[in-house]
C-alpha cells in the first residue's frame, strides 16, 4: 500500500511532462498490478540468479563471467583465439535521471579463459573511458568500434593499443538518443560489416574504410545465416528475416523502387514467469480508461514484446542438430529469451515458436536484462546480461515507470554488475579451444569446412586479413568441391582477398543446389566487367535450380548488359513471371542499360516499364533529381533533413529513404498523406496518428501509434515546418514547402485536441 500511495502522490504533484516519455493524453497512470503480487527485486548473486531461471528441457545455463570482471556488457566479438572483446556500456542510466550519462565511463575489454574450464578468468582493458560503446569488430591489427557518436579505429599489438584511436567518422551515429543509434558491426559472408539502426555498411579494402548505402535495418542487434541473409528486429517485434542477400536490389541508384523482402518470423507474444509491472506503459489498461491492455489483466504479465534486443541465428555444434538455424531473440524488459523456429519455402522465410506458451529461457529476477546472444567458439550459445535495474532510457521513461523503479530500488546500484552466460545442451559436445590465427595453409582452409559457424567465419576473416596468395589454389579447389557451405565460404573468401576470378565460380554456377548457385550469382556482382564478361556464355544458358535463384540471375544478366544477356533476361522474366523480386532484381542490374531493355520488355508490364523509363531519364544524373527549392525554402529543407535524422528520429519508423519500416511506420515516399494538403500532414505531426492507414493503395497496420511531436515543446512551429518541407520534397516527393505560419494556424485551430492521435477516417 505504501508504494501505491507514493505513486499516487508522485503522479498527483508532478506534471506529466516531468518525464520525457510521458504523453499528454495519458492522464491516468495508476498501477495495474496489486502490490501484494509484486515481488521485491534485490540484487542477486550469480548463484541465486541461476536459481531464478527456467530453461527448456535438455539445456543448462551457467556463468562464463560476472562482475567484477565484466560490467553492463551489451555486445561482443570473438577474436581468432576465441577471446571475447566486450563493450561495457557502464555509463548507461547510472541513476533514475540518467545523470552523468555523458561522462565516458565505458570500456572495451578482453576476457579470456586461460585454463580451459569454460569460464573467463582474465580481463584486459583494451580501451577505457569510452562514451557508451555499442559495437566492436576485431581485426588482426586493430578493432573497429562505435561509441555514442563516432566510428573509430584503434590499432593493436596483441591486447595492447598502439597510439590513439583514429576517428573515421565523427558523426557516424547521427542524432537522436542512445536507443536509436547504429550498432552491430557484424561481419557477413560478403565481407561487409552490417549494422542495426543504420542504412550503411562498412568494409576495409587495402587498409582504407569504405562506407556505402544499404537497407535500413532494425533497432538493436543484427544476425545472419549461412547464406549471408540478414535478420533484425525492433523493440516490439522479435525477429525479421530477409529473403535475399543484402543490396541485391540496390544496384540502380537511378530508379526508386518499392519492395519488401523482409518477413516477420513468428508472433510477438511473450510468456514471462513473473508479473511484469515494470514496463514503460503497463498502465495502459481498460481499468485506467484506455482501449488497450499492455499487461494481461488476469496474469499481470506483458502480452507482446516491448523491448526486444539482440538476436542470433544459432549455427553451432553443441545444441541438437535440429536446432541448427534456430532463431533466438532477447527481451530485456521482461527477462526472457525467445526461441524462433525458422522455416523456408521457395526462398520465403517464416517462423514459429516451438514451446507454445512457454519461453526457451525466462527468469523471475527483474534485474536480469538479456541484451545480446551469440553462437560461441565452443558451439554453445553465449548470452549477455547487463544486469541493471533500469533498462528504459530516460528519453522514453514515463512517470509510471519511474515510480516502478524507485519503489523496488531498481535505480540502485548505478554501477558494478554484469554477467555473460553459456547456454548448452546437456547431451551435446563442446568444441575444444583453438587459436585460428596460429593456423596456416591447408589447416586454415580446412576450417571453412568446420561444422561450427564460428570456426568457418573466423577462418574467412583471418584469410581476408592476410591475403596470402599461396592459399588461392586451395580455396579454388574447395570452391569446386565440398559441402555447400564450405564452397560458398571458399569463393567469398577469395572475393575478400581480392583474388576472385570468373573461373572460381563456374562449378558453383552449374550446381543443382539452389543456395550454392544463388550465392555464386551474388558473387558475380563483385567481378569487374572484364571478368564478368568471361562468364557470358554460361550465364545466358543457366537454368535456375529453384525459383529463389531467379532474382540473382536476373541481377547478373542485367549487369552484364550484352545483347545476349539482355535477351536471356527478357526470356527469364517471361519464364519466371511469378518469381519473387525478379523484376526488381532485373532493374537493379540494368543501370545504364534501361533504354536498351525497354525494347525487349513486356509493354503490358506497366510497373517495369515505369522503372525502366525512370532509369533511362536519370541515368546521366545517376540518381533521382533533388529538391527544386531555393532560398529560405531550401534552407528549411536542409534543416528538416537534419531533424528527420536527428532530434525527431523520424527515420527510425519510416526509414532513411522514406520507404517505411515493417511493423513500425508506413512509407513517406510517394505518400498522399505527405504530398497532399499540408494541413493533413501538419495535423499528423502535431497530434500523431493511429493505424490502420492506406498509402498509395497499400494497407499498413503499425504496431504502435505515431507519437505527437506537437506535444513536445522542443518541436516549435518552425521545426515542424522544416520537417514537413523536407519530407514533401525528398525522394520522389515534390510538393510545395510548408511555412511556420501555416503550422501555427493548424496548431491554433486544433488546440483543443490535445495529444489524441488522428485516425485515417478523421483526416479524409
Amino acid at each position: 500500500m505504501r508504494h501505491q500511495i507514493l505513486a499516487a502522490a508522485l503522479l498527483g504533484t508532478l506534471p506529466l511532462a516531468a518525464q520525457q516519455g510521458d504523453r499528454k493524453e495519458h492522464t491516468k497512470m495508476d498501477p495495474v498490478v496489486p502490490e501484494s503480487e509484486v515481488p521485491p527485486s534485490p540484487v542477486l548473486s550469480v548463484a541465486d540468479a541461476l536459481k531464478s531461471f527456467q530453461i527448456a528441457p535438455g539445456f543448462v545455463i551457467e556463468p562464463v563471467v560476472a562482475e567484477p570482471l565484466v560490467e553492463k556488457p551489451v555486445c561482443l566479438d570473438f577474436d581468432a583465439a576465441g577471446r571475447m572483446w566486450v563493450c561495457e556500456m557502464r555509463g548507461y542510466m547510472p541513476d533514475i535521471d540518467g545523470k552523468g550519462e555523458n561522462v565516458p565511463e565505458g570500456r572495451i575489454s578482453v576476457l579470456e579463459d586461460t585454463d580451459g574450464d569454460g569460464k573467463a578468468d582474465k580481463k584486459t582493458v583494451f580501451l577505457d573511458k569510452v562514451l557508451l560503446p555499442r559495437a566492436v569488430a576485431v581485426f588482426d591489427d586493430g578493432i573497429l568500434f562505435l561509441d555514442e557518436n563516432r566510428l573509430c579505429w584503434a590499432k593493436r599489438d596483441g591486447l595492447k593499443m598502439v597510439g590513439q584511436p583514429e576517428v573515421i567518422d565523427s558523426k557516424f551515429n547521427g542524432g537522436g538518443n542512445v536507443e536509436h543509434k547504429p550498432n552491430g558491426l557484424m561481419p557477413n559472408l560478403d565481407n561487409w560489416l552490417y549494422l542495426a539502426k543504420s542504412d550503411k555498411r562498412i568494409r576495409r579494402v587495402n587498409g582504407k574504410w569504405e562506407i556505402e548505402p544499404t537497407s535500413f535495418r532494425g533497432q538493436w542487434g543484427i544476425a545472419r545465416d549461412d547464406w549471408g541473409r540478414l535478420y533484425h528486429n525492433h523493440n516490439s517485434a522479435f525477429m525479421f528475416g530477409e529473403s535475399l542477400a543484402p543490396n541485391l536490389l540496390q544496384g540502380n541508384a537511378a530508379v526508386k523502387m518499392k519492395y519488401n523482402d523482409t518477413e516477420g518470423l513468428g508472433n510477438n507474444r511473450t510468456w514471462p514467469i513473473r508479473v511484469t509491472p515494470g514496463v514503460n506503459r503497463a498502465y495502459l489498461s481498460k481499468a485506467n480508461g484506455y482501449g488497450e491492455q499492455t499487461l494481461d489483466p488476469k496474469t499481470h504479465k506483458l502480452i507482446n514484446c516491448t523491448a526486444a534486443a539482440g538476436l542470433t541465428v544459432y549455427r553451432g555444434t553443441n545444441l541438437p542438430k535440429d536446432w541448427y538455424g534456430m532463431g533466438f531473440s532477447t527481451e530485456s524488459s521482461v527477462n526472457l529469451v525467445k526461441a524462433i523456429k525458422i522455416a523456408e519455402k521457395d526462398g520465403k522465410l517464416s517462423g514459429s515458436h516451438p514451446f507454445g506458451e512457454k519461453e526457451f529461457l525466462a527468469s523471475t529476477d527483474e534485474r536480469f536484462r538479456p541484451v545480446n546472444v551469440y553462437t560461441a567458439p565452443d558451439g554453445s550459445l553465449y548470452l549477455l546480461d547487463m544486469y541493471h535495474g533500469i533498462i528504459q532510457h530516460k528519453t522514453y521513461q514515463t512517470s509510471y515507470l519511474r515510480e516502478q523503479h524507485l519503489s523496488r530500488g531498481l535505480d540502485k546500484p548505478g554501477f558494478g554488475h554484469g554477467r555473460i552466460y553459456r547456454i548448452r545442451s546437456t547431451s551435446g559436445k563442446l568444441e575444444p579451444q583453438v587459436d585460428i590465427s596460429s593456423l596456416k595453409g591447408l589447416d586454415l582452409v580446412k576450417m571453412l569446412m568446420h561444422a561450427n559457424s564460428w570456426h568457418r567465419e573466423t577462418a574467412q576473416r583471418v584469410m581476408v586479413d592476410r591475403k596470402d596468395a599461396e592459399l588461392v589454389p586451395l580455396l579454388a579447389k574447395l570452391a569446386a568441391n565440398g559441402s555447400p557451405v564450405a564452397r560458398v565460404h571458399a569463393f567469398w573468401t577469395l572475393e575478400g582477398m581480392g583474388a576472385l576470378k570468373s573461373e572460381h565460380l563456374i562449378p558453383a554456377l552449374k550446381d543443382k543446389d539452389a543456395k550454392v548457385q544463388a550465392s555464386a550469382l551474388w558473387a558475380c556482382t563483385r567481378l569487374d566487367a572484364a571478368e564478368l564478361s568471361k562468364l557470358e556464355s554460361g550465364l545466358v544458358a543457366i537454368k535456375p535450380a529453384a525459383p529463389e535463384v531467379a532474382p540473382y540471375l536476373a541481377r547478373v544478366l542485367g549487369s552484364l548488359g550484352t545483347a545476349k544477356s539482355l535477351d536471356a533476361l527478357a526470356a527469364l522474366l517471361k519464364d519466371e513471371p511469378k518469381a519473387r523480386f525478379i523484376r526488381e532484381a532485373a532493374v537493379s542490374g540494368l543501370h545504364g542499360h534501361e533504354a536498351e531493355f525497354v525494347k525487349l520488355a513486356d509493354p503490358k508490364d506497366k510497373g517495369l516499364m515505369a522503372w525502366l523509363d525512370q532509369g533511362a531519364k536519370n541515368a546521366s544524373a545517376k540518381g533521382p533529381v533533388g529538391p527544386a527549392l531555393k532560398g529560405e525554402q531550401l534552407a528549411s529543407f536542409n534543416r528538416g533533413k537534419a531533424l528527420f535524422a536527428g532530434e525527431a528520429v523520424c527515420f527510425s519508423c519510416h526509414g532513411p529513404d522514406g520507404s517505411g519500416v515493417v511493423g513500425l511506420g508506413p512509407p513517406l515516399d510517394n505518400s498522399e498523406w505527405v504530398t497532399g494538403k499540408p494541413d493533413v500532414l501538419i495535423k499528423i505531426m502535431l497530434h500523431g496518428m493511429t493505424g490502420p492507414v492506406t498509402v498509395a493503395g497499400v494497407d499498413y497496420a503499425p504496431t504502435a501509434d505515431m507519437p505527437s511531436l506537437g506535444m513536445n515543446p522542443m518541436f516549435t512551429d518552425q521545426k515542424l515546418a522544416d520537417i514537413a518541407t523536407y519530407v514533401r520534397n525528398e525522394w520522389s516527393n515534390k510538393a510545395p514547402a510548408v511555412t511556420e505560419s501555416t503550422v501555427k494556424k493548424v496548431r491554433d485551430d486544433n488546440k483543443d485536441r490535445g495529444g489524441k492521435p488522428w485516425t485515417a477516417g478523421e483526416l479524409k
